[in-house]
């Protein structure tokens, strides 16, 4: 259940330092040397700002476990994650226990696929730094991969209420209401983490595709009340949004990895997967008791022309 990643790009050091560590990873010592090495910035940022460990979590550095922090950093981009673990060990072993070495060993627990061990590191950074949203979405992530639904959404909603603000936190939370059959939920928060995605991946966009057709009833009311709504408000479609629409009404009761498996061998802008997506989420919302009146009051409050919220209003009054 991965959250996707972004690339972490190396800033610009001396071009000495970098061909060293490089010469030091190929030779029979990178072990060691790896290891032992502490690297030193006189300025900012750190190595670790922007950078997500096991391709999903970006940890917040204590100053104290800096140090440690940037040599696990620069292990894991050069593909020696085994030694980045075991070097944020033996820091936690010293007696340094910081809730972002916890954090950062937990990332890559889980990205290695252990993720009973990601958790245990996650609860014990909760449990030294309660006040870290990160933390917390990070052992709800974990919990969510162990199918611990229950969990993970205790911990995902603490993350929330701190001021988590993460597209991941966000796409964590959609799966696991998901899960709960809560799908008007499931659908508000997939919504809220495309729209903290410059550009959200095909496989986030199927999974909304996914919870719209995935029961052939349900299917029929979120395309009705797409089509009315989109009708309302004036949406003009192009003609790979035209397609869309209609590969989703041959799409209505497939079984998900077909639906996935459509969508990701599509060649259409991914402007109108996103449009689609949302539109999908919206509609889910609309439909569903749990979410029905805020996502109402919602929508109108977003439409300034007062002729064309009386002409919505009357959208969303019909059958």
């Amino acid at each position: 259940m991965g959250n996707g990643g972004m690339s972490f790009q190396a800033p610009a050091w001396p071009g000495v330092l970098c061909l060293t560590l490089l010469a030091a990873c190929r030779s029979g010592r990178a072990d060691a040397e790896l290891r032992s090495l502490r690297l030193e910035y006189a300025g900012d940022p750190s190595l670790v700002v922007g950078h997500r460990f096991g391709n999903w979590l970006e940890v917040e550095p204590e100053p104290a476990a800096r140090p440690v922090l940037e040599n696990a950093c620069l292990m894991e981009q050069v593909g020696e994650t085994e030694n980045a673990i075991e070097a944020l060990g033996d820091e936690l072993e010293s007696g340094s226990a910081c809730a972002s070495v916890f954090e950062a060993r937990g990332a890559l627990y889980l990205a290695d696929g252990f993720p009973r061990a990601a958790a245990g590191d996650f609860q014990r950074a909760v449990a030294l730094s309660p006040e870290r949203p990160r933390s917390w979405y990070a052992l709800g992530h974990a919990y969510e991969c162990l199918g611990l639904t229950r969990q993970a959404l205790e911990s995902l909603e603490h993350a929330r209420t701190l001021g988590g603000e993460d597209a991941g936190l966000y796409l964590s939370l959609a799966r696991v209401y998901r899960s709960l059959g809560r799908n008007g939920l499931a659908a508000r928060h997939y919504e809220r983490a495309i729209e903290r995605l410059a550009e959200p991946s095909t496989e986030i966009l199927a999974e909304v595709a996914v919870l719209a057709t995935e029961d052939g009833d349900r299917a029929a009311k979120v395309t009705a009340l797409r089509d009315r709504l989109e009708s309302c408000r004036g949406t003009t479609l192009t003609n790979d949004g035209w397609f869309l629409r209609a590969l989703l009404r041959e799409l209505a009761g497939e079984k998900p990895q077909d639906v996935v498996a459509a969508f990701q061998a599509l060649e259409v802008a991914p402007q109108e997967l996103r449009a689609l997506a949302q539109a999908l989420s919206l509609a889910l919302e609309l439909l569903d008791p749990e979410t029905s009146a805020d996502a109402r009051a919602g929508l109108l409050a977003d439409e300034p022309d007062l002729a064309r919220r009386s002409a919505l209003e009357r959208c969303l009054a019909a059958p």
